[in-house]
């Protein structure tokens, strides 16, 4: 004789699995949904530049366009900048997180009290230098004297021209100048209404030959004995401190991407096209640009360590130069206040 269960029962046994699957069925749905939006959860971060894109700012397009800022969970915006001195002090009071800027005007501003590092060596050798006409006669630094130029005050290689002006024994009570930005310097020059242009030439030199459709006159800086730290990424005292992980995540992005730039340059071009469409430059002058940026990546303390990581003797050299020549207080800077390698991948 079969004994048959009450069908309450069945019923409140049945209820009870169909409440379990419904509230296991709506967990895993709240699961699926919420971890794309964790994977997506990404810190945001601007990056300000030395002054206008340029082909050595191409690692840091190439790690927006390849998604590798992504990959270590930051999302970057890149803006342009008006003069390192500028860049670096808007990231020293994290207007943004990070800049692109030069090794002297982080020295300069060092010893007026501002709280800034390099954390990567991007471009550890100067291309500081003089771009003139040859019409102009200016074959040596004693040929400035009587000339006219235009001083960009927030421009890097403007701050250490008073430098090689000393080193060179040059008058500069004698150049004539006017105030402008390194842009508007750059079309001066082109129209003959000054000299002179005081420039970078890993990034005015191929535009301002390109723009002439002429050969022009470089004299470096470095050719007279002013060899110098130059360009890197710089993040304030207090975002290392307080954020060291978002620090070492976000060098450890342009340093790969540097790799990948370095490894295939035509590649490096194209993401920096992508970025920046309307920088205006053709793709010879982006492709000159990065090949001098290469060129100038390490110094021959650092020629055999990998990219992004400086030397204290060669930051040693550059305050003691500046220190000479700018008349920086000796010993208000030093090494260990402008620059850091402990969050390059070594």
């Amino acid at each position: 004789m079969k004994i048959r269960r009450p069908r309450a029962e069945v019923s409140d046994d049945m209820q009870l699995y169909r409440s379990t699957m419904f509230c296991l069925s709506i967990t895993a749905a709240l699961f699926a949904t919420a971890a794309p939006a964790f994977a997506q959860a990404l810190d945001r971060v601007s990056v300000r530049a030395d002054v206008f894109f340029y082909g050595a700012h191409a690692p840091i397009m190439v790690g927006i366009v390849d998604g590798i800022y992504k990959k270590h969970g930051i999302d970057v915006t890149f803006s342009t900048g008006r003069g390192s001195s500028t860049t670096i002090q808007t990231v020293a009071n994290q207007s943004d997180q990070f800049g692109f800027a030069d090794a002297g005007a982080l020295v300069r501003l060092t010893a007026q009290g501002l709280h800034a590092k390099q954390i990567v060596g991007m471009m550890q050798t100067g291309s500081y230098s003089i771009i003139s006409f040859p019409e102009s006669n200016i074959a040596k630094p004693k040929d400035l004297e009587g000339k006219t130029t235009g001083f960009a005050p927030g421009g890097a290689t403007d701050q250490i021209f008073p430098a090689f002006a000393k080193m060179t024994g040059v008058d500069t009570t004698t150049i004539k100048s006017v105030s402008v930005d390194p842009q508007a310097r750059d079309s001066l020059f082109l129209l003959k209404k000054i000299d002179f242009d005081i420039a970078l030439a890993a990034a005015q030199f191929p535009i301002l030959e390109e723009r002439c459709n002429c050969k022009l006159n470089l004299m470096r800086f470095s050719d007279y004995g002013l060899r110098l730290m130059s360009n890197g990424i710089v993040a304030s005292d207090k975002l290392i401190a307080d954020n060291p992980d978002l620090v070492r995540r976000f060098v450890a992005a342009p340093v790969e991407a540097t790799n990948v730039a370095i490894a295939n340059p035509e590649h490096a071009v194209d993401d920096f096209l992508q970025y920046a469409p309307n920088a205006g430059f053709s793709r010879k002058v982006v492709a000159d640009q990065w090949k001098e940026a290469m060129a100038l990546a390490h110094t021959p303390r650092t020629k055999d360590k990998p990219f992004g990581v400086m030397d204290r003797q060669d930051w040693q050299e550059t305050i003691d130069v500046l220190s000479q020549y700018l008349n920086i207080p000796k010993g208000a800077v030093t090494p260990d206040k402008v620059y850091t390698n402990e969050y390059v991948p070594q």
